[in-house]
């Protein structure tokens, strides 16, 4: 089974990413940075050097859209100087295919895949308007929550039409209101450990710190967690208030988010 993933390249960005490649739950994987929490030559960078630190080689695409227009951020003060947490030193391009935005969308949708969305929707609308996933899983949104970016959430705010756009797909919403179960919250202690996954978490843990944020949420983690354990969320329709109908996902297993990083 093929996995689409679209990044924008922060450090929940990466622990998502590690925890895809960890899970070996996909045979193929199409890697594409996008704009957002950084812009998209950082994105792009970015993504070389964790594919790098993987050393994943065998069925990764890396998809580069540095030359289609999307929205952007630069959020050093929450994702590092670097936009991944200053935990790795840049690399040269890792050993994988590396196709052009345009030649990959031609050919999307050939064969079935999972779509896993964590960044601004705007380049996953021009996807799905070509092909529907199997599955549709994406981090953006909220219901209840308070808006962290300009009323909105961060990935919604960025591209709202393609939020729109995107939400008329069937899908699964891990939403701001998702992601701040307080079993979810790693801020009160560090992961113990020396793993990737473990340094990433407490490399988001420590900048939520110097951010001034009220609890740290591995969001792009949490919805990939949805993806591969989708047994361990409750799912109900809520509107936004854009008016968009979401099905938003509920953690209900129970379990902190130090018990369930690698898993």
């Amino acid at each position: 089974m093929k996995l689409v993933l679209f990044c924008d390249y922060g450090v929940d960005d990466a622990a998502a990413t590690c925890d895809v490649f960890r899970s070996k739950r996909y045979d193929e994987v199409d890697v594409v940075p996008v704009g957002g929490n950084v812009p998209k030559e950082i994105a792009f960078r970015n993504a070389k050097t964790l594919l790098s630190v993987l050393g994943v080689k065998e069925g990764v695409r890396l998809v580069d859209a540095r030359k289609e227009a999307q929205p952007e951020e630069f959020l050093t003060l929450i994702h590092g100087d670097d936009g991944m947490g200053d935990l790795f030193p840049a690399a040269d391009a890792p050993a994988v295919t590396v196709l052009d935005f345009s030649r990959w969308l031609d050919e999307a949708g050939k064969a079935p895949f999972d779509l896993l969305s964590l960044g601004p929707m705007t380049l996953p609308a021009r996807l799905l308007a070509r092909a529907v996933p199997e599955r549709f899983v994406f981090m953006a949104g909220t219901i209840a929550e308070e808006p962290n970016f300009h009323g909105y959430e961060f990935n919604h705010a960025l591209d709202r039409a393609a939020f729109s756009d995107c939400a008329r797909f069937p899908h699964t919403a891990v939403t701001m209101d998702t992601c701040r179960d307080p079993l979810l919250n790693v801020q009160p202690a560090p992961l113990p450990g020396e793993g990737l996954m473990e340094r990433i978490v407490n490399r988001a843990r420590e900048l939520t710190f110097r951010s001034g944020e009220t609890g740290c949420y591995l969001w792009d983690d949490i919805a990939f967690k949805c993806l591969l354990h989708p047994d361990w969320f409750t799912c109900t329709r809520e509107r936004d208030r854009d008016g968009n109908e979401l099905t938003v996902a509920h953690y209900a297993y129970g379990k902190p988010y130090a018990e369930i990083v690698n898993t």
